[in-house]
């Protein structure tokens, strides 16, 4: 037990994960500021301007991305054009072990991004998932702002981040998935009124993904791609793009997380995320990298 712990623990930046491989900074710091390791880009390249696919993109597994539904202009697109790990991508393999060179993680970090397809649920399944669903937005009454969260026992563990928000999270609460107890909390910013904009459930898991919401579209996804991400102590320092010189370079290692899995819920009154419930990334956030989702040039839009 003490040494799942100890991963947990090791785990707890992994909400911002490939940040550094993408170009796009660091998920820590030792300093008080909260400023990423790694100075964010001064400029922000304009997002991919190729015409969005016409039919759904399949990955090896199956996942179906609809055309159309990342076209570019979102500000998660824009602010970030591209993805923070190819685990948060809708089509590819993800964050899986298979991908085992930096080139092949950042082939899939540029993979289709969108929304999945859902997968039709059981009347059973609907019953069910209302209710986790119901249970899981009481979590935003809980811990409306960043002190909030703080105060419950969650701790910062990534600077803010385009597409995903600034995560705040409580290692106790990974052993197990529980729609009342998310591990992480997603929020605008780092400040003590930062408001929440989304839940992530980081769940230590043996043989697979864990138990989740009901039915079959709370798509679980890991961070292993080319030998997982480099950590220098509890810190992640470089993504999974990143080679195990560059990692040796930054004082680091390569790590791979086999048995810890992530989902997102976008769930919190008054966020729409269009692209799903489950979504690696929410495309209305926007915003700046290490700043919040209202910086500009691309500020999150929510309605």
């Amino acid at each position: 037990m003490t040494s799942r712990i100890g991963t947990w623990k090791i785990a707890a930046g992994i909400g911002m994960l490939a940040l550094i491989g993408a170009g796009c900074g660091s998920s820590g710091t030792s300093s008080s500021s909260g400023a990423p390791t790694t100075a964010a880009p001064t400029t922000v390249a304009k997002a991919n301007t190729t015409k969005p696919p016409t039919q759904a993109v399949v990955s090896g597994t199956g996942v179906r991305v609809i055309p159309g539904s990342a076209d570019g202009t979102s500000p998660c697109e824009e602010a970030a054009p591209t993805p923070a790990s190819p685990g948060q991508v809708g089509a590819g393999q993800g964050g899986s072990a298979a991908v085992k060179t930096a080139a092949q993680a950042e082939a899939e970090a540029h993979g289709a991004r969108g929304k999945v397809q859902p997968v039709p649920l059981t009347p059973a399944e609907q019953s069910i998932l209302q209710a986790q669903m119901a249970v899981a937005k009481q979590v935003a009454v809980a811990y409306p702002t960043v002190k909030d969260a703080e105060a419950a026992g969650y701790s910062k563990s990534t600077v803010y981040v385009p597409c995903i928000g600034a995560h705040y999270t409580n290692v106790g609460l990974a052993a197990k998935f529980d729609p009342a107890h998310p591990s992480e909390l997603l929020y605008t910013g780092t400040d003590p009124d930062s408001k929440l904009v989304g839940l992530s459930y980081l769940v230590w898991h043996g043989g697979g993904p864990p138990p989740g919401f009901a039915g079959a579209n709370d798509r679980w996804h890991q961070h292993n791609a080319n030998g997982g991400l480099c950590l220098k102590g509890g810190l992640v320092v470089g993504g999974e793009s990143s080679t195990r010189q560059e990692c040796a370079a930054m004082g680091g290692h390569k790590t791979l997380l086999t048995d810890i899995w992530m989902v997102h819920a976008w769930v919190v009154p008054g966020i729409t995320c269009k692209w799903g419930t489950f979504s690696g990334e929410c495309p209305e956030l926007g915003g700046r990298l290490g700043g919040t989702a209202t910086d500009g040039p691309y500020p999150s839009k929510f309605s």
